[in-house]
């Protein structure tokens, strides 16, 4: 019997742990729970991996824009970049457009690391999407981006 799902936390039949917020925060516990044991084995949270994941795809990125794409932190990233940088997985340089903004790079022993550890990521992923078919990953993919770009609209209050 399906039963329809109330968004409405002040509802008396509102089910938390129905809620599409308790779940996507549930997967993404579950998902780094295990991640994040693979990481720390080779010396990195999974926010550095985040970054490390993110300077793949963006080479040569300011601090803001790592924190925009990483989900991080603007100041949490500054810190980072700082440790990834006396481990040797990235370097940074002044942005010769304006020196008041600090480009980070991927080293070559940062791609070392994340080509090490991104199978292993890889297998994680493809066991939490077990069984789903690919018309299935694309609407769930796109019903993730309608979400967002609702959020990406003036806050409530």
């Amino acid at each position: 019997m399906n039963k329809n799902v109330v968004l409405d936390p002040a509802a008396h039949d509102f089910d938390l742990f129905g809620s599409p917020f308790y779940l996507i925060a549930h997967a993404d516990f579950q998902y780094h729970e295990d991640v994040e044991t693979v990481l720390v084995k080779n010396g990195v949270n999974k926010s550095i991996y985040r970054i490390l994941t993110v300077l793949r795809a963006q080479e040569n990125i300011s601090i803001s824009g790592l924190a925009q794409h990483s989900l991080i932190k603007r100041n949490t990233v500054g810190r980072l970049i700082e440790r990834m940088a006396q481990m040797q997985l990235v370097t940074t340089f002044l942005s010769p457009d304006d020196n008041r903004v600090t480009i980070v790079s991927l080293t070559p022993e940062g791609r070392k690391l994340l080509d090490r550890l991104t199978p292993v990521v890889a297998r994680q992923t493809i066991r939490a999407m077990e069984g789903l078919n690919q018309a299935q990953l694309q609407e769930f993919v796109k019903t993730l981006r309608h979400i967002i770009k609702n959020l990406d609209k003036l806050g409530i209050e």
